[in-house]
């Protein structure tokens, strides 16, 4: 994860100082410029072609509603395109949340002629930490038109009693 932010953000950062020295002329030269200039189109190429959200590939995959109700707590996922079969659920005893599973491609024939590409294909896995009132003797799961949807119930938690302790 610390290279992912490290690859993320060095073209962002070099791109972000090779505009303002551009941007700042006066303390350069010509020549200085022109190899600024031509650094940020290098840096600004390889953000476009190397990072775009189908090369990260499931970083925030998938996306995801929650809501919060009088007596429970639903998520809703967009899978789209990912088979029932493919998917998997667990909570710990911790109330972190896992969905994983694998999105297929139905394309028979692959190539690598694409001049977009988009749509996420592959493993995914999404990690969350529910809140501390969840139920987890009341769960539902429905998985309907590409969206899983699970409900939690909330239970009262138990409140943390106060001892008054006498100072001598």
């Amino acid at each position: 994860m610390k290279n992912l932010k490290r690859v993320l953000l060095t073209p962002i950062i070099v791109t972000l100082l090779g505009s303002s020295l551009t941007a700042n002329s006066s303390f350069m030269n010509a020549d200085y410029d022109k190899e600024f200039q031509e650094m940020q189109q290098y840096v600004n190429s390889m953000v476009d072609s190397h990072l775009t959200r189908a090369k990260l590939g499931n970083f925030g995959y998938p996306r995801v509603n929650v809501q919060s109700t009088k007596e429970s707590y639903i998520y809703e996922f967009d899978l789209a395109g990912v088979d029932k079969k493919n998917i998997k659920l667990a909570i710990d005893e911790n109330n972190i949340l896992t969905l994983s599973g694998k999105k297929e491609s139905k394309i028979e024939n692959k190539t690598d002629n694409y001049i977009q590409q988009e749509i996420f294909y592959g493993s995914f896995s999404r990690v969350m930490k529910l809140p501390d009132d969840i139920d987890q003797e009341r769960l539902e799961t429905k998985y309907d038109n590409g969206i899983l949807k699970l409900t939690i119930g909330k239970k009262e938690l138990k409140k943390p009693k106060s001892k008054i302790l006498q100072i001598k």
